[in-house]
Formats: C-alpha cells, structure tokens, sequence
C-alpha cells in the first residue's frame, strides 16, 4: 500500500547500516501478540519497582534475554521499525 499519512516519507538511513534514499517499509504481523496482550501489559504496570517496571517494558537486548512489550511494537509494525540500525525512532544523522 502506497497511501497514508506516511506515504511520502523518506529515509536517509537503512535497511540495516547502509545510507540510502528509500521509502519507509512495514509488515505487520502477529509474531509478538504475547508480549503486546492485556496480561502482558498488565504484568508490567503493576510491578512494583520502577526498576522491574523498566526491564519488563524495555525486554531484549538490553535487559532481558528475551523480546518484552517495546520490542513487541517493533517486531509488530515489522519493516523498518524492527531494524535494529535503521528503525527512525526519532534519530538524527549529521548533515
């Protein structure tokens, strides 16, 4: 699909470590429904520490051995939000 409100939308970096021009790619998928899921979520926010909040949100590769929550949305949106190097989550390149 070639509509929305991100249709136009350029990247300067990616897929992967590359820099090139090209158009923002998704593939949504239901691979990490269970880290996404009202339990799930409810697990997290109901924890008791800020500390052990943060690690069950945040999940795989800094914390935890495996996906949680915030890797879920990515891996969930697939394309280019679950690229590790080129997911334009608010980065800036240097002109």
């Amino acid at each position: 699909m070639q509509d929305g409100p991100f249709s136009d939308y350029t990247l300067k970096m990616g897929p992967g470590l590359l820099v090139t021009d090209h158009c923002l790619a998704r593939g949504l998928n239901n691979t990490a429904s269970l880290y996404l899921n009202s339990s799930a979520i409810a697990r997290t926010i109901n924890l008791p520490t800020f500390e052990e909040f943060s690690v069950q949100l945040e999940g795989s590769p800094n914390f935890a051995p495996e996906h949680r929550a915030h890797d879920g949305g990515h891996v969930a949106v697939g394309g280019e939000m679950s690229n590790f190097f080129s997911s334009p989550g608010g980065k800036k390149l240097l002109p």
